[in-house]
């Protein structure tokens, strides 16, 4: 038994909590390939499930949501004895055997009449869940499109949410992330406005019509009762887009449009609801460095390099470095205003004494000085002595002072001399 056991573990691939046996023929690896986690997922595929009991409503609606998710989707014809919120392990693993991440399951008893169960799965756990009751639909009509270039099978909806409620409370955000991700078909970066050519329109009103949207609670788990019941009825209408003659491959105004309605549409009650916690659901939203690298309208500047490096541009604005705390050096210090200035004053006064002094070189070459004699040279020294004995500033006659590169006594008292 336990080399039968260690042999079995040998030959068996582990995906999630379940195991896959390996492959012995061609067709078979290639099947099992397909199912291999990928960095670029797939479209996700619905698995339509039916309960031991149903009825007209819920056998008609399913096979026009069907209808709406070809070729994604797959139907068990066999009904099954379960309750998806009593237990999910036989749910887990028929969407494993399936390779199938979402499901819808129809049911209908008197307690819950025209029952359908919208989930998603991620690592083949059930993640999120939503009960909705039908209490109006309209069939699938393609009578209107008949003709008309709209309304293609296969082809990629436009998700429209009309009201403040899905972009203001929390429950009504993962609702529409939950829509999103059920009828958003398939996952390309980029579509052409010109092969747009389905809306999916879903708003809000409540049970009666008059009051305010209230949510219900979003923990509903096991056959415990609902703490908060709400009165949420989501409104799910399905129009064909007709490009009018006028429009061009671009769609730039809603007057180049027509929206034809062609079914089907449906009144669905909310009445249980059971959101993954916040780590769950955080790890289920993550996604790969090259998924992000190709999701240029989220990350700007960035891609990756020849080795599959994830690489990015930063734009870094205007930085005040004179507020940045940084090492602190003598050069870059900032001196006072009087230091300056005082240096300053004493730059341009060395500077005139130097024209100066230039001026007056250049007009003792050119002879345009006057040479004055020795008696008049005395005279002056003379007179210049006396105005200092008078003014008390030196009393006894003026030293000559004779340094190497100083003015003689006839510079120094304005005598314009030829020495």
């Amino acid at each position: 038994n336990s080399f039968c056991t260690l042999l079995g573990d040998a030959t068996m691939s582990t995906v999630g909590r379940f195991s896959r046996r390996t492959p012995k023929t061609v067709k078979s690896r290639r099947a099992v390939k397909k199912m291999e986690a990928k960095v670029f997922e797939d479209a996700k595929k619905a698995l339509f499930l039916t309960g031991l009991n149903s009825s007209d409503t819920i056998n008609d609606a399913m096979v026009d949501l069907r209808a709406l998710m070809q070729p994604h989707c797959k139907k068990l014809a066999k009904r099954n004895d379960f309750n998806p919120w009593t237990g999910t392990e036989h749910l887990e693993f028929l969407g494993f055997k399936n390779d199938c991440s979402l499901f819808v399951f129809g049911s209908h008893n008197k307690k819950r009449p025209n029952n359908l169960v919208l989930g998603r799965q991620f690592d083949f756990n059930v993640l999120d869940m939503i009960e909705f009751g039908v209490i109006g639909a309209d069939r699938i009509n393609l009578s209107e499109a008949a003709g008309r270039n709209c309304a293609s099978a296969g082809s990629r909806p436009a998700m429209i949410f009309e009201g403040s409620e899905f972009e203001a409370e929390p429950f009504f955000q993962r609702l529409k992330n939950f829509f999103l991700d059920f009828f958003g078909g398939s996952l390309e970066n980029e579509v052409n406005l010109a092969g747009v050519d389905r809306a999916i329109v879903i708003s809000l009103r409540s049970t009666n019509g008059a009051d305010a949207v209230h949510a219900p609670s979003s923990d509903c788990r096991g056959t415990m009762p609902i703490k908060e019941k709400g009165n949420v009825v989501v409104c799910f209408r399905h129009y064909g887009v007709e490009q009018t003659k006028a429009a061009t491959s671009v769609m730039t105004s809603a007057s180049n449009i027509k929206l034809v309605d062609i079914g089907p549409n449906f009144d669905l009650e909310v009445r249980r609801v059971a959101w993954a916690d916040g780590p769950a659901f955080k790890r289920a939203s993550r996604l790969p460095k090259q998924v992000l690298a190709t999701l240029k309208h989220m990350h700007d500047n960035v891609d990756t390099d020849g080795l599959g490096n994830l690489r990015g541009q930063l734009h870094v604005g205007t930085q005040q470095i004179d507020s940045m705390a940084l090492r602190k050096f003598k050069a870059h210090k900032e001196q006072k205003r009087s230091k300056l200035n005082s240096a300053a004053a004493n730059i341009s006064a060395n500077a005139a004494a130097a024209a100066t002094l230039e001026k007056r070189r250049a007009a003792k070459e050119t002879g345009e000085l006057a040479t004055y004699d020795g008696a008049t040279l005395k005279a002056r020294k003379a007179a210049a002595e006396a105005v200092a004995a008078e003014s008390g500033a030196s009393k006894g006659p003026a030293r000559k002072r004779h340094r190497k590169g100083a003015p003689d006594a006839a510079e120094m008292l304005g005598a314009d001399v030829d020495i």
